[in-house]
């Protein structure tokens, strides 16, 4: 390689002159313009490839020599093997294989990491983040709610002071044990997460290495001894968090232990994902976290059922644990309980289009006609308590007294917070890009974690969270199984563990997910003998309540143990 001493330029390695400009892969050599015209003629097995003399460094304009044969250099790529190859290779091994460009195979390979690179750097760091912070945020909530929990037993103990003591300590000691136990798992995952989080790190900075700054042959031999790199990164199984709680119990003489309450411990329950890229990663390391107390059984247990004097009905809301309100085709509202027994009949003027009972014991229901929401009082007294601009249907009182109310079509689709005095708080309409959310909302619930849950028309479940942001959209799929019909979503209600349970009228079937959009399983479908399931709803033991649109009838059945 000639050079100028006095200005060290790179001079052409034939006439010695002019610069150098371009670079010759395959031969090495440093060309001007005039000699790059004549090097082209000349003859050499593997061709010429002429590149700027500023690109020769880059990693895919130079020489890799064969691993196998030292002398040779890589030229192509075996398609068969999936490997590069140089002449002696070909000659000795691959004589009746596929061969290949190498440029075009690590092109082909590039790509294929580069979009595995962007998933991990996105979809995966994201989730891995964001499931630290809830679990590190999950900790005050543990330790806030194991002390509220605490102060009601001492509370509830002053009754019992002569004869409780014993108990007392029990129950404190239970809720400190699964309060250090509780927080040790949530330690244990956070550092799995953390573990994993890391090792992912690693491996993206590998690849960004792979695809960036080195040779095109070390990416292509990585792959072809690492081919399940990618697939083999798998999550750690999901957790969920459910906070404890404890019962009050009544005060008794005898079963001192029911009268005191009953402690209820802290979940984390494994949460079997939808998508098929969130595998299990360790199961054995969280095979110590103990089940809910409260499990769905394996088969639902039908506990009554009540033919109505209805043609059809629509709508049930529980009032408490032994009755619920319903309404159906036409005029009038019933209260019925669970021994076939009317407790109480309401004169509507219209016929209702949904139904929800308040905190206080009051019901509100709603006519799509006249576009009034109504209330009635525990003295049996309605008054309006609505005008709505357009008409409403479904309806539900939420924790904190509001009222969420479905109305409108298509374009006035939209779901609307009522205070308990009638005043608008707040609408859900549009997602974050300010497209319309609903076609046509029908049945409305809240769940534990504040999400608002909706059953829409256009065959999905429509789930918000408490700003109004959209969380997800349930389909009714589940894996590669395909309902006989559409989904039909129409009564939607949610249980005290978070479950959604929703009535899916098209298939006689009742779907339960998690909070989080996740199918769990059918707690009844057509084989358990429910035909057009409309209405549905949760009391407080958990029993769902059921009203089938064309028997009109009401049927109660346990899905909890």
């Amino acid at each position: 390689m000639a050079r100028s001493q006095a200005q060290d330029v790179i001079r052409c390695q034939y006439c010695e002159d002019e610069p150098a400009v371009f670079h010759c892969v395959p031969c090495g050599d440093e060309l001007c313009p005039r000699c790059k015209v004549f090097h082209l003629k000349s003859k050499v097995p593997s061709g010429h490839n002429i590149v700027r003399l500023s690109e020769r460094l880059h990693p895919t304009n130079q020489i890799k020599m064969c691993e196998v044969h030292s002398c040779k250099a890589y030229e192509a790529c075996c398609e068969d093997c999936q490997v590069p190859v140089c002449i002696t290779c070909i000659q000795e091994e691959h004589g009746k294989h596929a061969i290949g460009k190498l440029q075009d195979m690590y092109e082909k390979q590039k790509a294929e990491t580069e979009n595995e690179l962007t998933k991990m750097k996105t979809q995966y760091k994201s989730e891995i983040i964001q499931r630290i912070k809830d679990f590190k945020n999950g900790e005050s909530g543990i330790k806030t709610s194991h002390k509220f929990i605490r102060e009601k037993m001492k509370k509830q103990a002053q009754d019992f002071i002569d004869h409780i003591n014993t108990i007392l300590k029990e129950a404190l000691d239970e809720s400190s044990k699964d309060e250090r136990e509780t927080l040790k798992e949530i330690s244990q995952y956070t550092a799995e997460m953390e573990s994993f989080e890391q090792n992912m790190d690693q491996l993206i900075e590998k690849f960004e290495t792979l695809t960036e700054s080195s040779h095109p042959t070390d990416l292509i031999l990585y792959r072809k001894r690492n081919p399940d790199t990618f697939k083999r990164l798998k999550f750690p199984v999901k957790i969920n968090l459910t906070m404890p709680s404890f019962t009050i119990g009544e005060m008794k003489k005898s079963q001192n232990e029911h009268q005191f309450g009953k402690f209820i411990r802290g979940q984390l329950s494994h949460l079997k994902s939808s998508d098929d890229s969130l595998r299990v990663y360790d199961q054995s390391r969280s095979s110590n976290v103990k089940p809910s107390i409260k499990k769905v059984s394996r088969r639902s247990v039908k506990l009554s059922e009540t033919k109505t004097q209805k043609r059809e009905l629509y709508n049930v809301s529980c009032g408490d644990d032994r009755s619920a309100y319903i309404s159906g085709n036409g005029p009038g509202i019933q209260l019925i309980d669970r021994s076939e027994t009317e407790l109480d009949n309401i004169s509507t003027d219209g016929q209702p289009s949904g139904l929800a009972v308040m905190k206080d014991g009051s019901l509100i229901y709603s006519e799509y006609i006249n576009k009034v929401i109504y209330r009635v009082s525990l003295n049996k007294q309605t008054t309006k308590l609505i005008n709505t601009e357009y008409n409403p249907t479904g309806l539900c009182c939420t924790r904190s007294c509001d009222i969420l109310v479905c109305m409108g079509l298509l374009y006035t689709a939209r779901v609307v917070k009522y205070s308990s005095s009638g005043r608008m708080i707040q609408e859900f309409r549009t997602d974050q890009n300010g497209e319309g959310i609903f076609i046509n909302p029908r049945f409305v619930c809240e769940n534990v974690n504040d999400d608002i849950c909706v059953s829409d028309s256009n065959n999905k479940l429509v789930v918000l969270n408490k700003s109004g942001n959209l969380r997800f959209k349930y389909d009714g799929k589940v894996l590669k199984q395909t309902l006989e019909e559409k989904f039909d979503p129409r009564g939607v209600t949610t249980d005290s563990l978070g479950h959604i349970l929703i009535a899916d009228s098209a298939n006689n079937a009742v779907h339960l997910i998690s909070q989080n959009g996740d199918f769990l399983c059918y707690i009844l479908t057509k084989d358990d003998g429910i035909s057009r399931p409309r209405g549905i709803s949760v009391d407080k033991h958990d029993n769902l309540w059921l009203v089938e649109e064309k028997t009109a009838c009401v049927k109660v059945y346990q899905y909890l143990s």
